[in-house]
């Protein structure tokens, strides 16, 4: 059972997704385990996969416990485009068609840009952006070939539009995805294809937190900047990605939505101006 998940069923209906297949990379850890939670708590037929079987074959049995239904994993390197080949041929093949795309696989590390090694930029580009990239035009294609109206959410960052110090391979990778996302949006929209991208900000899974943050004081003092007090957690992404996936995002492509309790805004000045220059009380005026 998980500690903390999306209460889908409060939000959506139930069946929301019934008769849908979902395809879903990085599935097996942090975001992506919990939105293939909630696709399977509203009815989806879920694949995930990710380059540990471990994880996959774990969260395989998590949900099956959990709501009594069975998912599909399959192990691949995303960023080995023949991987892809044969992951996504082989989900095809099995489930007949994928109806929704979720690229959630994602690398990143915190260092210095000028210490920075070409292996390790190359190994973080080639999984961010060219691993979306590839699972991508492996459905794509398919879906044009077939007429078929599928949908594509990619799970991108606010680091692509605002830039991140010591990230800057992530940072290029999303800004990537999210152009790539507007580049299809218009291309594909004709064969009735959509492709969004939910863009959080700093999310403090596990694994990130181990990775990228080590010390909680940072944490708290970096929080206090952010406009709604605190950055989201992984259980606050996956409401939006249900919504793109959902009928109510029919007329939506192309798009890139923040959840990031307004981390990427300006940063206001409010508390400054009451501090140097009180303002009168409103409620005195009001009366």
């Amino acid at each position: 059972m998980l500690e903390k998940r999306f209460s889908a069923r409060e939000v959506y209906k139930e069946d929301l997704f019934k008769g849908k297949t979902i395809l879903l990379t990085g599935g097996g850890s942090g975001i992506g385990r919990l939105i293939a939670d909630s696709f399977v708590e509203l009815g989806g037929d879920v694949i995930i996969t990710s380059r540990d079987e471990e994880k996959l074959s774990k969260t395989k049995s998590e949900i099956q416990k959990d709501w009594k239904k069975d998912i599909t994993y399959y192990v691949c390197d995303i960023s080995d485009d023949k991987s892809v080949k044969g992951m996504v041929a082989s989900a095809f093949k099995e489930k007949g068609n994928i109806d929704i795309l979720i690229n959630n696989a994602g690398a990143n590390s915190l260092r210095p840009t000028e210490a920075l090694t070409p292996v390790r930029w190359k190994a973080i580009i080639d999984t961010v952006l060219n691993g979306t990239y590839y699972v991508t035009r492996e459905v794509g294609k398919r879906w044009i070939k077939s007429k078929y109206p599928g949908n594509i959410i990619n799970v991108a960052s606010t680091t692509g539009w605002t830039g991140s110090p010591f990230m800057a391979p992530s940072g290029a990778a999303k800004a990537g995805i999210i152009n790539l996302g507007k580049t299809l949006g218009s291309e594909w929209g004709r064969h009735g294809i959509r492709i969004n991208d939910v863009s959080p900000g700093p999310v403090f899974t596990k694994g990130s937190f181990e990775r990228l943050w080590l010390n909680e004081d940072i944490i708290d003092t970096i929080q206090k900047k952010v406009p709604l007090g605190k950055f989201p957690g992984p259980e606050d992404i996956v409401g939006s990605v249900l919504f793109l996936a959902s009928p109510a995002a029919l007329m939506i492509t192309g798009a890139s939505l923040a959840v990031d309790g307004g981390e990427s805004l300006k940063q206001s000045f409010g508390d400054l101006v009451d501090q140097f220059r009180p303002r009168k009380n409103v409620d005195e005026e009001i009366l």
